[in-house]
């Protein structure tokens, strides 16, 4: 009798994981904030796994924070990748590099950046950090993080950089520190 509530209660629990796995994959908690599975490979018919979440009223064409999710299997070392992507940043006269760690011991590389850009007569600055890892299913794994800020004025501009520089270290110290969600496949509405 022990034995049958016991496997009925770790069923039970088994059940319970799954399901809280399963509705995590459509919504993920980042800096106290929801963000929301809006794209997916399937869904923007592209060939390597991609997830990217968006605050609820935001999508893949219109947002200004952002979470993404990619897996590149070609790539085999994520500290390479990272240095030939700052090597990039370094040389794109719309980029300013903030900042670039790695860890050898991990195997892993975080980047933060800004990248000025307009769409639809407003200018605006990019705030990005990524993270690579090795993924366990072969290839590397990228862990994005972006914001944009709209700007008009100069003054906007310097509360924008200090906004930014406040903040950088402790957006590198939350990717750095949480684990990568795992890419969810399926078909988005």
């Amino acid at each position: 009798m022990l034995k049958t509530v016991l496997n009925v209660v770790s069923l039970s629990l088994l059940i319970s994981l799954t399901l809280m796995c399963a509705a995590q994959a459509d919504e993920i908690k980042f800096d106290n904030q929801n963000f929301v599975l809006k794209a997916t490979a399937q869904s923007l018919n592209v060939p390597n796994a991609l997830n990217e979440y968006f605050p609820k009223n935001e999508d893949h064409n219109n947002w200004t924070q952002m979470l993404g999710i990619y897996h590149l299997p070609e790539e085999k070392d994520p500290i390479k990748y990272a240095e030939n992507f700052d090597k990039e940043i370094e040389q794109d006269e719309t980029c300013v590099l903030l900042k670039f760690a790695k860890n050898k011991k991990t195997d892993q590389a975080v980047i933060s950046y800004l990248e000025n850009g307009s769409e639809k007569d407003k200018n605006f600055f990019t705030y990005n950090v990524y993270k690579y890892e090795k993924n366990p299913m072969g290839g590397i794994t990228e862990f994005k993080y972006s914001v944009k800020y709209f700007f008009k004025t100069k003054e906007e501009i310097v509360s924008i950089a200090n906004t930014v520089k406040a903040e950088n270290d402790k957006y590198m110290t939350m990717l750095i520190s949480a684990p990568i969600p795992p890419i969810v496949e399926k078909e988005l509405n």
